[in-house]
């Protein structure tokens, strides 16, 4: 028992480092493949984008007056959220602590007060600007709602036992093809409803909303949403590949490192398809002016046709 304890503690610990660590890694790849789908030339430099967040730290935090009690609180509070959906999504394993709560609606609870916390941080100082681009944020984020909710009814129709622990266990051992396509559609609307990096009007308008911040309180802010972005994503490829993440259980135990260095790679492998298909998604599909309708529809639209393909299928099995 006690050496099962430590094991969970270790996988928990390597899986937070490496997705707390990599979190704006994969942001500036993401924006690094879609200015290159987008024309530019230039080479990738993985850790710009953690420069830009030591810079913003490094800076003299600065507050005005009204809102200043909600916005010392908001970027934390969006941080700890984040860290929460981290830690309860799988990236290269299961078997670590908080298994049995990976349920995608308390995912998506945590997710969605991420999002809420660096809204209010937007709107408390009263600010027209920030204040305008938290409203808009609002409204482009409303789609993702229905899209939660038709989710989280097809996923508890595909789930074993309601997480994704379950789902990894069932990959290993029985035939995914029966719902690979309804989870995969899944995958899809969360990513275009919930993910909103890749694109210029999104990144412009979270600028704005950052404007009444400065300092540590804006580096974590800015950092929140990096993890939000890069959660949704782990999500979306657990969904569509949970065959890639490593059992603890089922591993050889004189030769644990090796399948974990394995599920490791894959996991860089997986998460670098990620970003490249959401630059593309947001450079072809939902660029530009339609950016917003397109978006929300298309998820709407892959979240409806989940649930019909699953239907169909179990139908005529």
């Amino acid at each position: 028992m006690l050496a099962a304890r430590m094991q969970a503690l270790l996988l928990a610990g390597c899986h937070m480092a490496l997705v707390m660590l990599g979190a704006p890694v994969w942001i500036g790849l993401l924006r690094w493949m879609a200015a290159v789908m987008e024309g530019e030339r230039r080479l990738p430099d993985p850790t710009a984008h953690w420069r830009v967040l030591l810079h913003a730290w490094r800076q003299v935090g600065v507050r005005s007056a009204a809102g200043a009690q909600v916005t010392a609180v908001a970027p934390w509070l969006a941080l700890a959220a984040g860290m929460g959906a981290a830690l309860l999504v799988p990236s290269f394993s299961i078997g670590m602590p908080g298994g049995d709560l990976s349920d995608v609606l308390i995912i998506g609870g945590l997710l969605e007060m991420v999002f809420l916390a660096l809204v209010v941080a937007a709107l408390a100082p009263g600010l027209a600007r920030p204040g305008h681009a938290g409203l808009r944020v609002v409204a482009g984020g409303i789609m993702i709602q229905p899209v939660m909710l038709l989710a989280c009814a097809v996923l508890g129709m595909c789930l074993p036992d309601g997480t994704l622990a379950g789902l990894v266990r069932q990959a290993h051992v029985a035939d995914m093809n029966l719902v690979r396509v309804p989870l995969a559609l899944v995958a899809g609307a969360l990513v275009l409803g919930a993910v909103g990096e890749g694109d210029g009007t999104t990144s412009t308008l979270f600028s704005a909303m950052l404007e009444d911040l400065a300092g540590p309180d804006r580096a974590v802010a800015q950092y929140a949403r990096d993890l939000l972005a890069v959660v949704w994503m782990m999500l979306a490829r657990d969904l569509i590949w949970p065959e890639g993440i490593a059992e603890p259980d089922i591993l050889p135990r004189s030769g644990v490192l090796a399948p974990m260095l394995v599920a490791v790679a894959l996991w860089v492998a997986h998460m670098l398809l990620a970003c490249g298909c959401v630059a593309a998604i947001r450079v072809f599909v939902v660029s530009g002016q339609r950016h917003a309708g397109w978006r929300g529809g298309l998820a709407l639209l892959c979240a409806i046709m989940a649930g019909v393909l699953l239907f169909a299928g179990r139908g005529m099995g």
